[in-house]
């Protein structure tokens, strides 16, 4: 199982990609903070419109147990998804945590998670044979306000052979 912050869902859903969450990692688990957050843009975004497809199907929403340790990270200063997210990747043990901000990413890191980033999972569908080129994507991203530095993009674009 795999652990998704707010960050991924949304550029997926804005690209029309939402899918490739299912096809590579099967069953993707969220926290009720990252349900919220996508609650609170609004039921007209394509990310709300994507969750509500996918929930009991192959998107769960999780409570967390461990709500001392969520609230000592928004005290670090994390939004509150990206604090239960974490959590919520080391109760579930999950395969992995999808999120995108520095800061989550380093407390993440920490905590013993194998982070994958919203470009990585396009570098990951490109490996798997479900997208034929990550440029357009990662281009994409870039068009839709996603921050991605030039020498991480063209790592990036290296580790993909393009």
């Amino acid at each position: 199982m795999v652990v998704s912050n707010t960050s991924p869902l949304v550029y997926l859903a804005a690209l029309d990609d939402f899918d490739l969450l299912r096809t590579l990692f099967g069953e993707i688990a969220i926290p009720q903070a990252v349900c919220d957050e996508i609650a609170a843009g609004g039921p007209h975004l394509p990310v709300a419109h994507s969750l509500r497809a996918a929930l009991d199907s192959w998107l769960s929403v999780r409570q967390i147990a461990n709500v001392p340790e969520a609230h000592r990270l928004a005290l670090a200063g994390l939004h509150p998804g990206e604090s239960e997210a974490i959590v919520l990747a080391a109760e579930l043990n999950s395969e992995a945590l999808l999120m995108d901000d520095a800061d989550g990413i380093r407390f993440a890191t920490a905590a013993g998670a194998n982070v994958i980033r919203t470009p990585g999972i396009y570098r990951m569908a490109k490996q798997r044979r479900c997208i034929a080129a990550v440029r357009p994507k990662l281009d994409a991203l870039r068009h839709a306000g996603f921050w991605l530095r030039d020498d991480h993009y063209r790592m990036i674009l290296e580790s993909a052979s393009e």
